[in-house]
């Protein structure tokens, strides 16, 4: 299979992982819920680098939301997600020998933020959408943990070389 092909079907099987593990097993909070899409998430942009782990993330996110019956959140999460897994892989492709908790965290931070803002936007008040942030940190958390657990033994099925440009 060349490069291109892998790169594409990969790209597709993580964001069908991210749609699953998001709509499939979640817990209803405020205006949302909470759910384990954001290992995959973390995932894709490990596997398939910065800007295909952003499409991957975001789209796979994004559908979930659609499907969940949450479509107000849809670019909202698109842009969340889609900006976590890219910070995400773009400093583990740059800086492959560094413990990947050093990059998850701010990704995380950065998904967090950016529902916050839409959130803001969206209900016109600074305070209010303040509730969900701790729920949106909790739910990055256990993203982190997840890629935690699996990031090493995924590296012995090569699949990191898939490189994004």
């Amino acid at each position: 299979m060349n490069s291109q092909t892998k790169k594409i079907t990969y790209s597709a099987l993580m964001m069908a992982l991210v749609f699953i593990m998001t709509f499939i097993i979640r817990i209803p909070v405020f205006n949302g819920y909470i759910h384990l899409g954001d290992g995959a998430v973390l995932l894709s942009a490990y596997i398939l680098g910065p800007w295909a782990g952003l499409l991957a993330a975001g789209i796979g996110s994004a559908g979930a939301d659609y499907f969940g019956g949450y479509s107000i959140y849809m670019f909202p999460t698109f842009i969340a997600k889609g900006l976590m897994a890219f910070i995400f892989g773009y400093f583990i492709k740059r800086y492959p020998a560094k413990n990947i908790l050093f990059f998850a965290f701010p990704a995380v931070i950065v998904m967090a933020l950016v529902y916050y803002v839409s959130e803001v936007i969206m209900y016109g008040s600074i305070t209010s959408p303040l509730i969900n942030v701790p729920f949106s940190l909790l739910q990055g958390s256990v993203g982190v943990v997840i890629v935690t657990i699996l990031y090493k033994p995924l590296e012995q099925f090569q699949l990191t070389p898939v490189k994004s440009k």
